[in-house]
């Protein structure tokens, strides 16, 4: 019995060593594939949790009329997408802590300009496992708000889970337009 045991606990040992690495090859792999949209902001902190990164991307249209002093219109669209690394499973615990931290700090980053249109906020946990639980709190998941009574755009926020031992996004079903780049570090995997 003590052998099992034993054996048991070096397997587990090894096989989470083996998802750290895992985890940090995607989240290197996922910035790379960032890095020429978005602008790439390292080593951040989100309340409590430390980021290994957060994306920004940062949009603006405008039309003008003869000259670009004359402008129409004009609208920004921005997004940002925090990753937080957690190396072993994701719970539904786990899940409300991170989103009420995203919750709390998105102030933070709306922008006041008068020709905002949207800003897409996503929260990304990367882990090797996540629970049923978890998964679906995260399906469930969107927060909406408009600026202004809708004047000055809206925000959205979604959060996703990337559960690299069955290679699956879980995400609300809105979410998969904004979403599908976290797919792309699997595909580079199998090249």
């Amino acid at each position: 019995m003590k052998c099992f045991t034993y054996l048991s606990i070096i397997i587990f040992r090894k096989f989470k060593k083996v998802a750290t690495m895992n985890t940090n090859k995607y989240v290197h792999t996922l910035s790379t594939i960032l890095t020429p949209y978005f602008n790439i902001y390292r080593d951040e902190k989100l309340g409590a949790f430390s980021l290994p990164f957060y994306a920004h991307y940062h949009r603006r249209d405008e039309k003008y009329f003869m000259t670009k002093k004359s402008k129409i219109w004009a609208v920004e669209n921005e997004q940002f997408i925090f990753v937080w690394q957690k190396n072993d499973i994701v719970t539904k615990r786990d899940v409300i802590q991170f989103s009420e931290a995203f919750i709390n700090h998105v102030p933070n980053y709306i922008s006041n300009h008068q020709d905002h249109m949207s800003t897409v906020f996503i929260g990304a946990i990367v882990a090797p496992h996540a629970c049923d639980e978890a998964i679906r709190e995260v399906k469930h998941f969107r927060k909406l708000k408009f600026i202004r009574f809708g004047l000055h755009g809206w925000l959205e926020c979604y959060i996703a889970i990337i559960s690299l031992d069955t290679k699956q996004l879980f995400t609300h079903r809105k979410a998969r337009s904004f979403t599908h780049v976290f797919e792309k570090p699997f595909e580079e995997d199998v090249r």
